[in-house]
């Protein structure tokens, strides 16, 4: 930036406004008058005793905006034009030429220029003698008028909106449109807003709305729309809202669905259905067998008989009789979200477990033996014009029955991913499909070319998506469903419900930004220090700069998040690098070789037109003297000489070593075999008590299950089998915290001593964890387990265990025991481990009911593998209370043996 100061004066101008003039020179409004740029200063060349507000060079001349009215500079001299009388004082503060017609923005409004002198526009609101603070004619034909109240949109001469935000309204002071047609309004409380031509409109409390949950809408034959919401239903009618029914109204709050007729409308809610005609809500007496159902659909077929999609299935009324289609009728589910008749008058039903037909009076289901799609939860239903018909499923799948065949898409074959609520199509071929995550459009020639290939990809794309993802089009909140009267098509333009009231879908506005973007590199850092890269002079570096920083952009303004940016440092880099997170636009090289290198940056827009031409910025790295030519020259002959020497002395030493190499290997490899033998050893005991570990038991236990299950399926093994005891030692704690945690080691090391002369050699004594241990009686009939248990509380508590400096104490358990075979388990799903869970829950259960004691849970008669599982997946608590289970315990034995004090 540089200074241009008034000729003769070192104060600054008073600068009101700039323009060119029609040779380009710079010309500027002050209070002295309009001032020209020459020879680097500003020279006063059209002197106004009021000033000057404004300038707008036009090929009749150059107007300027004074107080009470404007003069225009022209070659045959000046001419004025006064404002009328009563605005003499107003200044003309902002010119521009629109819709044919030259406006002046005064602080006493708006006016026009026309039959030779200036009028004020028409405008009836109380602020059309309010101050105007902006004006600016865009690349759309739109004249936007800034006050400070509001902003106005002029179309043809015509105030087309208004628009209003908060209590000290937008208060715009400057405008501007950028390359890409986007509108920057720099206001005094808001900082920069951007408008743009997007393609939705909401319609949501703003416009009247009483609550902007939105659930359905409907065309009704006057054209207005019916909306059903969270509080009843509004009509939206040029562009506002109407209350017509409220929620006290309903017999619930929602209007779930909706079905227009002339001069009626049928509502369905989740407790019932109603009917609004002659301005008045109510439920008729034939409708009572809707009453508490959640009524999804209504829909009139060709007959004129009312078809209502409910929770409990379909129900039909032909004026006199009621007919029920449920799950004795042939559904699957009787919860039914949507009805649709199709063009040969069969009425198809999209439930939550497929899709049927009602047919001749029959429910015949239109899977086609998909087992898949018998299963799908229908969201959605629409039928193209050939015949095919689309279905879309809570799974976020998209379904296509053409030729008599379904074909199901989803993300693997290149659709987005959303659960249709609504699927319709356009004469441009599309087919357009809205759903929770938003809306997506894809050819429908492809859709049907895939279903005939089943190796052919979609294009699928967002143009509105809910959580801001990255290339799907507009972010905003959409849809909600699904059932009937989840959306309108209207022309090009789709009516959707949404959680924040009505949402229109223009698609004819969807236009592909056109800009194509200019990269630029900004700036580089070299040794901690920034420079402008915008120059791209080449730059030469000395040689300690290895480690450079880049700031880059791609200036583009419609969803800049959307940008994609690539960039390489040629010389280096081998293809072209991307950048993962838009928002930082940098890149960083750490110890550069010396050389000639060119970053390149590159970039798309939103609508993935790349720039035809990436952004450089050349330099070259300074060696040091040992990245030199002849250095490396040198360092490569002393590198000859010392290699030939070398390769003989290690011939020699190779040698030597080669034979001590071969006695250290027989040593270390006897060596390592042994250890690996202890190492083994070790890895299943466990090292305190020197009992077996888990991962010994874990190793051993599957053969033994798997033998003893041979021996039953070979009917010798009735009488065998084993028995698990999780013993757990009681009030084990209160050792470790009065007599200490020696004294805790020694009473386990006793304890495991005293477990292995209860048990025979073959069978298994594992320590399961701290105080805890598992036998695994092998051979032993599940006959044997309350006397093996008894046998083994009884042991424990007659034992006295020394605890050191002459003290020996009585010491109890608590038992959980479980036997193998359970029960028949042809199919093999009962595990050891899920044993172990019986055990262990049969333990706790002694714990809680007073230690000292056995308990084993035992299958009842009859009792199935499905009922012992559905047993564990119970908490503990309920467990005991299961039908299939009776717990068996030991009686109670007496006080529990106290824990030593210290």
């Amino acid at each position: 930036f540089r200074n241009i100061p008034l000729a003769g004066q070192n104060a600054p101008a008073d600068i009101r406004a700039l323009a060119l003039d029609a040779g380009g020179g710079l010309l500027a409004a002050s209070s002295a008058g309009v001032l020209a740029e020459r020879s680097g200063q500003l020279t006063l060349r059209h002197a106004l005793p009021a000033g000057a507000y404004s300038l707008l060079q036009q090929p009749d001349g150059l107007w300027v905006g004074t107080r009470g009215g404007t003069r225009r500079y022209a070659r045959g001299g000046e001419t004025a034009q006064a404002l009328a009388d009563a605005d003499a004082d107003a200044g003309v503060t902002q010119l521009v030429r629109a819709q044919g017609v030259l406006w002046a923005g005064t602080t006493l409004g708006l006016f026009q220029f026309r039959d030779g002198r200036w009028q004020r526009f028409a405008d009836p609101a109380p602020t059309a003698r309010h101050p105007i603070d902006a004006l600016y004619a865009d690349g759309d034909g739109n004249l936007w008028v800034s006050q400070a109240e509001q902003l106005l949109r002029i179309v043809q001469g015509r105030i087309r909106e208004r628009v209003i935000e908060g209590d000290r309204g937008l208060g715009v002071r400057v405008m501007a449109e950028d390359r890409e047609r986007n509108l920057w309004l720099g206001s005094r409380w808001l900082g920069t807003v951007r408008l743009w031509n997007g393609w939705t409109r909401r319609y949501s409390t703003h416009e009247g709305l009483a609550d902007p949950l939105a659930w359905s809408v409907a065309r009704d034959p006057d054209g207005s729309l019916w909306v059903g919401t969270h509080d009843g239903v509004a009509r939206l009618r040029d562009g506002r809202f109407e209350q017509v029914v409220g929620a006290a109204a309903l017999p619930q709050a929602d209007a779930y669905t909706l079905l227009a007729e002339p001069g009626r409308l049928w509502i369905g809610t989740r407790r019932g259905a109603l009917l609004y005609e002659h301005g008045r809500a109510g439920t008729p007496d034939w409708m009572a067998p809707l009453k508490e159902l959640q009524v999804n659909g209504i829909v009139r077929d060709r007959h004129s008989r009312l078809w209502f999609a409910t929770s409990d299935g379909l129900h039909g009324w032909d004026g006199a009789h009621w007919q029920h289609y449920g799950t004795a009728e042939g559904l699957r589910d009787p919860r039914i979200r949507l009805l649709h008749e199709d063009r040969h008058g069969d009425l198809l039903l999209g439930t939550q477990a497929g899709l049927y037909a009602l047919r001749q009076g029959r429910i015949v289901p239109l899977d086609g033996g998909n087992a898949a799609l018998a299963e799908a939860d229908i969201t959605a239903l629409h039928e193209l014009p050939d015949g095919q018909l689309l279905a879309g499923t809570l799974a976020e799948q998209l379904w296509l029955l053409d030729r008599g065949r379904w074909s199901a898409f989803g993300e693997a074959r290149g659709l987005p991913v959303n659960a249709p609520f609504f699927i319709d199509h356009d004469r441009r071929g599309q087919v357009w499909v809205a759903g929770m995550r938003g809306v997506y459009r894809t050819p429908l020639a492809g859709l049907i070319a895939a279903a005939r290939d089943p190796q052919r990809q979609l294009q699928g794309e967002f143009v509105l998506n809910e959580r801001g993802m990255r290339h799907g089009g507009i972010q905003g909140p959409c849809c909600n469903g699904a059932g009937n009267a989840r959306g309108v098509a209207d022309g090009g333009t789709f009516w959707l419900p949404s959680r924040d009231g009505l949402l229109a879908l223009d698609t004819h506005d969807i236009r592909a930004n056109p800009v194509v973007p200019l990269p630029i590199v900004e700036r580089v850092r070299v040794r901690g220090q920034w420079h402008d890269a915008v120059d791209a002079t080449p730059r030469t570096l000395d040689a300690d700069a290895r480690d450079l920083d880049f700031e880059f952009t791609v200036p583009s303004f419609q969803a800049p998040e959307n940008v994609d940016l690539h960039y390489r440092l040629v010389g280096y880099d081998r293809d072209w690098r991307s950048v993962e997170d838009t928002r930082r636009r940098s890149a960083t090289y750490t110890n550069l070789p010396a050389g000639n290198y060119t970053f390149e940056v590159t970039g798309s827009n939103n609508a993935g037109r790349w720039s035809k031409n990436p952004a450089t910025f050349s330099f070259r790295i300074q060696p040091r003297f040992y990245e030199t030519t002849w250095f490396r020259a040198l360092l490569l002959g002393l590198a000859v000489v010392v290699v030939l020497g070398a390769h003989q002395l290690m011939l020699a030493l190779h040698r030597r070593k080669r034979a001590a190499l071969e006695r250290l290997v027989l040593e270390r490899t006897e060596a390592l075999q042994s250890a690996n033998l202890r190492l083994q050893e070790a890895s299943f005991t466990d090292d305190l008590t020197q009992l077996r570990n888990r991962r010994y038991l874990s190793m051993h236990i599957p053969h033994d299950i798997a033998m003893y299950r041979r021996l039953l399926d070979s009917g010798d093994g009735e009488n065998t089998g084993m028995v698990f005891l999780l013993v757990d030692v009681d009030h084990f704690k209160a050792i470790n915290d009065n007599a200490g945690h020696h004294v805790g080691d020694a009473v386990l090391q006793q304890m495991a001593q005293l477990l292995l002369q209860q048990t025979r050699d073959s069978d298994y004594v594992v320590r399961w964890g701290g105080e805890e241990f598992l036998l695994v009686l092998r051979a032993t009939p599940p006959s044997q387990l309350t006397t093996a248990a008894e046998r083994l509380r009884s042991a424990i508590a007659a034992y006295r265990f020394d605890f050191g400096e002459g003290c020996r104490e009585h010491l109890t358990c608590s038992l959980g025991a479980v036997e193998f075979p359970l029960l028949a388990d042809p199919h093999e799903r009962l595990g050891w481990e899920q044993l172990l869970v019986m055990a262990d829950r049969a333990l706790y259960w002694v714990k809680r009911n007073g230690r000292n004691g056995w308990a084993a849970y035992r299958p009842c008669a009859g009792a199935s593998v499905d009922d012992i599982l559905q047993a564990l997946h119970e908490p503990s608590g309920d467990m005991g209370r299961h039908d299939s289970l009776v717990l068996v315990h030991s009686p109670p034995h007496g006080r529990q043996a106290a824990a030593p004090s210290s």
